[in-house]
């Protein structure tokens, strides 16, 4: 019982304003929303939001990166998974059972 009383007041030190074990974290814990104030932040690269009505010009490396991410590997498998070998033991057998009947 002194041991966990010991171990619990421990931990209980180690712990400070909101950040549990493993530290302390500005404005709570690691999980919490966090403060952040600056023009921006919390967006993605740090754009800020558009006015209203006013939609979001892409820049010239999107299409290619799009392109390259999705739609060539969707190609490569398409294709690569149709035209690949058959190599089912069921494949197999049919392919030999035909071979001994022609050879009949």
């Amino acid at each position: 019982m002194a041991l966990r009383k010991a171990s619990l007041s421990a931990m209980r030190s180690v712990r400070g304003r909101g950040g549990g074990f493993w530290g302390n974290y500005p404005g709570g814990s690691f999980w919490s929303e966090g403060t952040q104030e600056a023009a921006g932040a919390g967006r993605l690269f740090g754009e800020s939001a558009l006015p209203a009505g006013q939609t979001r010009v892409r820049e010239d490396w999107e299409i290619p990166w799009i392109i390259g991410m999705f739609v060539a590997p969707a190609i490569v498998l398409g294709v690569g998974l149709n035209v690949k070998p058959e190599t089912r033991g069921t494949a197999w057998a049919r392919e030999e059972a035909e071979r001994r009947l022609a050879a009949e």
